[in-house]
């Protein structure tokens, strides 16, 4: 039913000046609003940390954009780095300087101002040990042709190997003038024993991987100490079997 009491006059020009003054403001509002929040350059810094919380300092850190341009920044005593002023978008952030460290590289989206700053753990990394097994080719046993020369690396230290065990040539392929390299990867738990030993792929004889493999996991390291803390690291290991004439 309509209200015959109401009183049905047209809007004055400053009533309506005044409504779209109001609407003029609130949209000013929500513009201001959205763009405070929105983030602009500003300088993009972080922490550098390592598995049990400590800090890493003078770990040199890498950033690059889409086009392939890079800035490197490095961590002070404090693990802080900053790379000054960087607009939004998306980085690959990378470290790849820290012995025992595994390299690590970040994908780092720039949208909000909370992204601005990061922290960051990095891993510790896998050890690298070679050895080489050589015997005096039998009389009579076939030689290889085209034999490449192996390359033998140096031991990294940390952990320090306390029992060294030198693996076996099986006389069954010394005979017959077998060689190859067998590669391996090996746990060395927080007490430094190998706990675990698996071949990761070898052109090798199943004979040469299981003569590896049987004296890798008799090694015994001192415990890798990271800020104090035992850890287990993982180690490659090459063993290199080869006969000489």
């Amino acid at each position: 039913m309509l209200n015959h009491t109401l009183i049905r006059t047209r809007p004055t020009r400053r009533a309506i000046a005044t409504v779209f003054a109001v609407i003029i403001g609130i949209t000013l509002t929500t513009a201001s609003f959205r763009a405070t929040a929105q983030a602009g350059p500003m300088p993009f810094t972080g922490t550098a940390y390592d598995v049990t919380g400590g800090v890493l300092p003078g770990v040199v850190m890498t950033m690059e954009d889409a086009a392939g341009n890079r800035a490197t920044a490095t961590t002070d005593k404090t693990g802080r780095f900053e790379f000054g002023v960087v607009a939004p978008g998306t980085y690959r952030l990378s470290m790849n300087n820290v012995p025992g460290f595994q390299s690590a590289t970040h994908e780092i989206k720039l949208t909000e101002p909370h992204q601005w700053d990061v922290n960051l753990t990095f891993q510790v990394g896998t050890l690298q040990e070679r050895v080489t097994v050589t015997e005096q080719r039998p009389a009579g046993a076939p030689a290889r042709a085209n034999r490449e020369p192996v390359r033998i690396g140096g031991n990294i230290k940390p952990p320090r190997k306390l029992v060294d065990v030198r693996p076996i040539y099986p006389q069954e392929m010394r005979d017959a003038g077998i060689d190859g390299v067998v590669s391996l990867s090996a746990l060395i738990d927080t007490e430094g024993k190998v706990v675990s030993v698996r071949v990761t792929g070898s052109p090798a004889h199943p004979d040469l991987a299981k003569a590896a493999v049987e004296a890798v996991k008799q090694w015994q390291f001192s415990p890798t100490l990271l800020n104090g803390d035992k850890v287990e690291v993982l180690m490659t290991v090459a063993v290199a079997f080869t006969l000489q004439d």
